[in-house]
């Protein structure tokens, strides 16, 4: 993340912080992350995973995925853009031993209005330049005549092209930690523990619906509701039945109103 943030030129990244980084397994797994913004990291495991299918029997090392689309490639909203990077290490075979990416808010993608988050927009399209997967380097050569196709409308191109940059470099720092880390104590001992981390991981939350379960006197199956609405009147819905005994949720939104076009 420092790494993003000292060669980032933005106002976006640099000062506002408006990135996240960090680090999954070879299946796509989140393993770790920076403590940036919540709504990036929480979808940026798809991110990975779908570049992985997209691209699978087609990955390189020296190659760099692009995507931003939050319909088909896991994205957040169209200015957040992400680069993902395969890690490949000596000895691991051809398939990528860990994944590293980032996510960084762009100013300007060429949406309908400047700063690409148009608040009258009906469409994704309105935001600007929609990516499933770009491929933004390959084997180490940086595609940048396809960066200014896609990004062509973009009122501030000089400044996307610099970020975009910065992500690779950020995610090329995570690229040699992990190796460095994988020379010192093995690349098993790497793996093992990015395990216990997520398994950590899910005990924690296990154990936190547990309590919550029982502080709420949800009992074994319990629900709870909530309700709210939008502007023009459309609800949201949503039920959380909780099995105490599992650990486990179920989010349920039926009700929820149809999608509007308003």
């Amino acid at each position: 993340g420092r790494t993003l943030q000292r060669t980032s030129v933005s106002t976006n990244i640099k000062e506002r912080l408006d990135f996240s980084c960090a680090l999954f397994d070879a299946s796509g797994g989140l393993v770790a992350n920076a403590p940036h913004i919540p709504v990036h990291l929480g979808a940026m495991q798809d991110a990975v995973q779908l570049q992985q299918r997209r691209w699978e029997g087609d990955i390189h090392a020296g190659d760099v995925f692009l995507s931003n689309c939050p319909h088909t490639a896991g994205g957040s909203h169209l200015p957040d853009l992400t680069v993902i990077t395969p890690a490949f290490l000596p000895g691991d075979g051809e398939a990528p031993a860990f994944w590293v990416a980032s996510r960084g808010h762009h100013a300007d993608i060429g949406g309908a209005t400047p700063g690409s988050m148009p608040p009258f927009s009906h469409s994704l399209s309105e935001e600007g330049a929609r990516i499933v997967g770009f491929r933004l380097v390959s084997r180490g050569v940086l595609q940048e005549e396809g960066v200014r196709s896609i990004l062509a409308k973009s009122r501030n191109l000089a400044d996307n092209l610099s970020d975009l940059k910065a992500q690779v470099a950020a995610n090329e720092m995570g690229l040699r930690l992990l190796a460095s880390l994988a020379a010192e104590s093995s690349l098993a001992a790497v793996r093992s523990y990015m395990h216990h981390i997520q398994a950590n991981a899910e005990a924690t939350v296990r154990a936190m619906l547990r309590a919550f379960a029982a502080r709420a006197g949800l009992g074994a199956n319990g629900v709870c509701t909530a309700a709210d609405q939008l502007d023009d009147g459309s609800e949201i819905r949503l039920a959380v039945t909780i099995d105490a005994a599992a650990g486990s949720a179920t989010f349920d939104f039926s009700g929820t109103s149809p999608q509007s076009y308003s």
